[in-house]
């Protein structure tokens, strides 16, 4: 991102009575005033220009065709219970240590390393996520590494700490150099999919019933 673009939109954390989502890069875009940094009242037409997610978003959360961040954070819309740092509107401290804690401190995180923290993250739920939720969580990891992955294909930790954490564009980001579509995430949440699938079917333990639950599924 160019120096002026930063200078035109410096990073400023929500204060009290912001509204923020459940979603680290629309909160990114609101601490930056790309969206409104009180996070209320956003219009289709802004939206559109901001994030793919928000069209989702407004259709199931908005009014109007207009939408305040939290609403996203309404139970079983988009928000689910497998967020890797946040319940649901604010970043919890436990949540994001354990996620970090995965990240190699020199290497940073690979795409295959993000969806092994995604079945990390599951794993924890008393019960698994539907279809819709689990392919929302893929998609949520799959724009994750296309948006902050450097040429190595991977992300540092300290981006991540950024991202996540303070919910802010990192340092010396630069936008991706081919726009990202549709298509392209839609592919790679696939893959994170078929990571997260192929995992659980080697390392799954037949007999409980968790594991149960998604080999049925898995083949259905």
């Amino acid at each position: 991102m160019s120096t002026s673009n930063r200078t035109s939109h410096p990073f400023i954390p929500a204060t009290p009575g912001d509204r923020r989502s459940p979603c680290p890069a629309l909160n990114a875009l609101a601490n930056h005033g790309y969206l409104p940094r009180n996070g209320q009242n956003i219009g289709l037409w802004h939206l559109i220009h901001a994030a793919l997610l928000a069209l989702a978003g407004i259709l199931l959360c908005g009014h109007a065709f207009r939408l305040d961040l939290d609403a996203l954070a309404i139970h079983n819309k988009i928000e689910h219970d497998a967020s890797l740092q946040r319940a649901p509107t604010e970043v919890d401290p436990n949540l994001l240590k354990s996620f970090l804690s995965h990240a190699d401190p020199q290497r940073g995180m690979s795409l295959y390393d993000l969806a092994q923290v995604r079945i990390s993250r599951e794993a924890q739920l008393a019960h698994p996520l539907d279809l819709i939720h689990s392919k929302i969580g893929a998609a949520e990891a799959a724009l994750c590494w296309l948006l902050l992955k450097q040429d190595t294909g991977r992300i540092p930790s300290s981006v991540l700490s950024q991202w996540y954490g303070e919910e802010r564009l990192p340092d010396n980001w630069a936008r991706p150099r081919h726009v990202i579509g549709l298509l392209d995430a839609r592919a790679k949440a696939m893959e994170v999919a078929n990571i997260m699938n192929s995992h659980r079917k080697f390392t799954c333990p037949v007999f409980q019933p968790q594991c149960l639950r998604i080999r049925l599924k898995d083949n259905t």
